[in-house]
C-alpha cells in the first residue's frame, strides 16, 4: 500500500492460480496465497457498498497468525479497527494494538462478498490483470505483479495530483533491464 497506513482496514486473504497439485497444496496451504486488505474511507449511501481507501495485497508465504499480523502492523496504523473473516490468524489482533471484529464466514460466499465487497472486487481485478495482461503468471514473479497492480490500484485514487508524481519517479529510478529481471531469482 503506497502513502500512509490506513486507519479502517477490512482484511482478507485468497488465492492467486488455479489449483496446486501435491497433497495438502490447496486452501491454506497453497504457495500463491496473497493477503487482501481495503481501507474503508466511508460507508457509503444507503444501499450501496462503503467508499473504498488505500488497498494493499501482498502474496504470503503462509496464512499462520504471525504472517497474517506482520501483514496488518506492515499496513494499518496501531489502533485501526480491523474486520475479518474469523479465521485463526486474526485472534490475537486486539493483543497486538488493533480493534478488531471477527464475523465468521467459512465457506458463505455471498456473506464474504457482503461484508468485504472491495477485498473481493481487487482480488478478482488481480486475477483478471493478470490473466488478460500477462496470460501467464510464474510464481517466482507473482510478487512483482502484485505489486504493480497494488500501485496502479491506489493511483486512481490519485488523480488530481498524478502528472508530477510519475515524473519524479521516472527521474529517481534507475532502469531495470530485462535480463536483470529474468536473470535474478527471487528471494523469498
Amino acid at each position: 500500500m503506497s502513502g500512509s497506513p490506513a486507519k479502517g482496514l477490512r482484511s482478507r486473504g485468497g488465492y492467486v492460480g488455479g489449483r496446486e497439485e501435491g497433497p495438502g497444496r490447496s486452501g491454506r496451504r497453497a504457495e500463491s496465497k496473497s493477503a487482501v486488505a481495503v481501507e474503508r474511507s466511508g460507508p457509503g449511501t444507503p444501499g450501496n457498498k462503503p467508499i473504498p481507501g488505500f488497498a494493499a495485497l501482498e502474496v504470503l508465504p503462509d496464512a499462520a497468525a504471525a504472517t497474517l499480523e506482520a501483514f496488518l502492523k506492515g499496513k494499518a496504523l496501531p489502533g485501526s479497527h480491523i474486520l475479518s473473516d474469523g479465521r485463526n490468524g486474526y485472534k490475537r489482533l486486539e493483543k497486538i494494538g488493533f480493534e478488531h471484529t471477527a464475523t465468521v464466514i467459512s465457506g458463505q460466499d455471498e456473506a464474504a462478498r457482503s461484508l468485504f465487497p472491495w477485498v473481493h472486487m481487487d482480488l478478482s481485478n488481480l486475477k483478471l490483470f493478470l490473466l488478460g495482461t500477462h496470460h501467464k503468471v510464474e510464481p517466482k514473479y507473482l510478487k512483482r505483479y502484485m505489486a504493480e497492480f497494488n500501485c496502479r490500484l491506489n493511483l486512481r485514487s490519485m488523480e488530481p495530483t498524478m502528472p508530477p508524481k510519475p515524473i519524479r519517479a521516472c527521474l529517481a529510478t534507475q532502469t531495470i533491464a530485462c535480463k536483470q529481471l529474468v536473470v535474478t531469482p527471487e528471494l523469498s
